[in-house]
């Protein structure tokens, strides 16, 4: 069994010697308010990414996702979520020109919701096409596209709906909403 662990690390350590690491994220803020209510909502957003090259057009990373929401009503009371998310995810790099690239990034991801007195999850698989463009030997900037994406959620009871609506979601999203970053590589 030693013998068994000792060959795996060292197949490990083979594979991840010359390989290329590379950090990128976003932090956002977020202030909303209804022309229609008084109701009010902040949200503070930081979701980093993790990622490794393992060969010149294979790369595997993780996504986390942190959002703190506060909700403020009219009647005073705030009510905060906060959302976590895990999403680990392998990109494809298919054309390389020059200082750009082309990818397609597809993974799967688990996001927990907590928000004051209940909780739901959702699972979701993705697939999104981007382009990548290094100015330097170390940085780039990078557009993903959050593409199509299946997911399966579980929402808790609301007040005032039916709790048939909201038990369990299923569903099928074309999303062509941007996400821009920066990338450090390492």
């Amino acid at each position: 069994m030693k013998k068994v662990l000792f060959a795996i690390a060292a197949l490990a350590l083979c594979m991840t010697a010359n390989a290329k690491y590379w950090f990128s994220g976003s932090i956002g803020f977020d202030n909303l308010s209804l022309y229609t209510t008084t109701d009010k909502a902040k949200t503070l957003d930081f979701s980093p990414s993790f990622g490794m090259a393992l060969e010149n057009n294979i790369e595997v990373g993780i996504g986390l996702g942190i959002v703190d929401n506060h909700y403020y009503r009219a009647d005073n009371s705030v009510q905060q979520a906060f959302s976590f998310k895990f999403a680990p995810f392998i990109r494809w790099t298919f054309i390389e020109d020059g200082n750009f690239d082309m990818f397609v990034q597809g993974g799967f991801g688990y996001k927990v919701t907590s928000p004051s007195g209940f909780n739901f999850w959702e699972l979701s698989l993705n697939v999104s096409p981007g382009v990548r463009y290094h100015f330097s030997d170390s940085w780039s900037i990078q557009a993903l596209c959050r593409g199509f994406e299946f997911a399966h959620m579980s929402e808790p009871e609301v007040a005032g709906y039916p709790a048939e609506l909201y038990k369990n979601k299923l569903g099928l999203n074309i999303n062509t909403a941007m996400e821009f970053g920066l990338v450090y590589e390492f």
